[in-house]
């Protein structure tokens, strides 16, 4: 059984080999044209290849024969956004410096000026006043200290202080303040301690100018004032115990007003007045302290004002101002408190005042 069936494998592995190399004959044939002249078979053309425009057509005829979906835009893709002109803003106003509102008061067009705040100020702002007016009763202690009796005095009194502005521009104006003593008397003899009736006259003129930090009604704001001041202290014709006292001269006073609220504003500031002019006028006795006096004056002060409305403000003010009078030479008569007579009288006299008023603008 086993010689039967070896031969009979053998012989189809070899009829299965003689197959294999008969179809490879005939597909080197194919390729080569055939080995005896036979003419290879002619390749079957392939149909023409569609033009563009007729394949975007079958292309967009496939896509619209397909069911409508929907779209999704990449996240990371900007869309296309449309430019608009941009319109340029209009070149800023400027607000005029002091100079060019000095030149406006003489020139025949102001209006650019006071129209420029008007466009800046609310309807309501108080800065938008032109003439204002005050009066502020108050409360005055006067304190004179000197080595020299006749000027060793103390005063209390109460007083009315009365005030005017008026504002050629809301920068530019001018005004002043009076004050006057009501009841007010001195202490007379240093021995006996007699009471003199007196009377106390403060005025001050100004040129006043400000400087607006913003035109909002809690924007910051200082005001210098060019003042010329006159105050006088006068007594009986007759009075032994004190001269009239006279001192006047230009000065300084800047005050800054910082507004918490569109209603209420806190201002503060001082005064200073390096050269006085410092007189004793004699009475009923030649009271001379001396010549070639020296005197300068120096002032503090702090308040506050609440806008009723743009035309009335109620303000306190409490204030402190310090004079000092050096003189040179003897006095003319003897101290009665020593019974000598001072040489190189010195006097300092110093003013606190606290005060509430009322002010109406328009």
């Amino acid at each position: 059984m086993k010689f039967v069936f070896s031969p009979t494998i053998f012989a189809l592995i070899l009829f299965h080999s003689a197959a294999g190399l008969a179809q490879l004959d005939s597909s080197y044939e194919l390729l080569l044209g055939g080995a005896a002249g036979t003419p290879a078979p002619t390749a079957k053309t392939p149909a023409a290849i569609p033009t563009t425009k007729s394949a975007s057509k079958n292309k967009r005829d496939i896509v619209s024969e397909g069911p409508a979906t929907n779209v999704e835009i990449p996240q990371d893709r900007p869309l296309p956004v449309k430019l608009e002109p941009v319109t340029p803003l209009p070149p800023k106003a400027e607000e005029p410096t002091i100079s060019q509102q000095a030149q406006s008061l003489f020139s025949s067009t102001p209006e650019k000026v006071l129209g420029f705040y008007q466009e800046q100020f609310s309807e309501e702002d108080p800065r938008q006043n032109k003439v204002e007016i005050s009066f502020a009763p108050g409360f005055v202690t006067n304190e004179s200290s000197s080595n020299y009796s006749y000027r060793n005095f103390r005063s209390v009194y109460t007083a009315m202080n009365l005030g005017a502005s008026v504002w050629l521009t809301p920068a530019i104006g001018m005004g002043g303040t009076f004050l006057f003593s009501l009841g007010a008397d001195t202490s007379g003899d240093a021995v006996t301690n007699v009471r003199s009736p007196s009377r106390y006259e403060l005025l001050d003129v100004a040129m006043k100018f400000r400087q607006f930090f913003g035109f909002t009604e809690t924007s910051r704001a200082v005001q210098f004032d060019i003042i010329y001041s006159d105050h006088k202290m006068s007594v009986n014709s007759d009075d032994l115990y004190r001269p009239k006292l006279k001192s006047s001269g230009l000065g300084l006073k800047m005050t800054l007003r910082l507004p918490a609220s569109r209603d209420v504003a806190w201002y503060l500031g001082g005064s200073f007045f390096p050269r006085l002019q410092h007189t004793e006028t004699p009475t009923g006795a030649e009271i001379k302290s001396g010549s070639d006096a020296e005197n300068v004056r120096i002032g503090m002060h702090f308040g506050s004002e609440v806008k009723l409305s743009r035309q009335s403000q109620i303000f306190f003010e409490t204030s402190v101002s310090s004079e000092k009078n050096v003189f040179t030479g003897n006095a003319n008569l003897p101290d009665p408190a020593t019974g000598t007579t001072p040489k190189n009288v010195s006097v300092t006299d110093t003013s606190y005042n606290l005060s509430l008023g009322y002010r109406w603008g328009n």
